[in-house]
């Protein structure tokens, strides 16, 4: 797995590629083959609202698999755009034509809340350093998932610097307060952590060609975009 320096993007209100009209925009969305579809929709018009459109209008079979995914082609990444979220507080904070919203199946969009614990291996979690009770595995997801408590997951990750091209593999701890790095080796002291992003106002991406853009050391990769707010 890789980790890129998070880069910061400020929200704007920049409506390409939206109509306007009384309560009412026009999106684009486009599918696998490129092709694209206009459809009007409430200002408050929801990600999932969107997909069951499509599903209604295209005759889709719903399995509960058809996604819609936000792509930054200018910067080669995309985000699965989760259900409850505003179509348009997302096209808002585009500020680039390159931008656009994809429709296409995403078959593990809901395999977390079915098989949680296979996306924390076990050698990866561990209690918080607040604690120093210990549980079984299985109880350290369910408080991860169900309490105000967190379990850490940590691991390496390649991990590379605005603005340099080399990627450097550090000791990374995810936490209920933020995403970690260990500036010496694997020690989890706070003095060695260096704080690298809080997910609460930011989005996680996937890479399409990061060896190609980004010359990753492997062929998976994704970044961190972090959203500065101005009243």
């Amino acid at each position: 797995m890789l980790c890129t320096q998070p880069y910061m993007s400020c929200k704007t209100n920049a409506d390409s590629q939206v109509s306007a009209a009384a309560g009412r925009r026009v999106i684009k969305v486009f599918n696998d083959d490129n092709t694209s579809r206009a459809l009007e929709v409430p200002t408050d018009v929801t990600a999932r609202d969107v997909c069951q459109l499509f599903v209604l209008k295209k005759q889709c079979v719903d399995d509960h698999s058809w996604t819609l995914f936000e792509q930054l082609a200018h910067l080669g990444i995309e985000r699965t755009i989760e259900d409850h979220e505003s179509m348009m507080e997302v096209q808002s904070s585009w500020s680039v034509d390159s931008s656009r919203f994809c429709f296409r199946k995403h078959y593990a969009k809901y395999e977390f809340f079915k098989k949680p614990l296979d996306f924390f291996p076990e050698h990866m979690v561990s209690v918080s350093s607040e604690t120093n009770d210990t549980m079984a595995h299985s109880q350290l997801i369910q408080m991860f998932l169900n309490s105000s408590m967190c379990s850490e997951v940590c691991g390496y990750l390649h991990a590379r610097e605005q603005g340099k091209k080399s990627w450097k593999k550090f000791y990374f701890v995810l936490r209920r307060s933020g995403l970690y790095f260990s500036s010496k080796g694997m020690s989890k002291e706070p003095r060695h952590l260096q704080f690298v992003a809080e997910f609460g106002d930011s989005d996680t991406y996937t890479m399409l060609s990061p060896t190609k853009m980004y010359g990753t050391p492997t062929a998976f990769a994704f970044c961190i975009k972090v959203f500065e707010l101005y009243d």
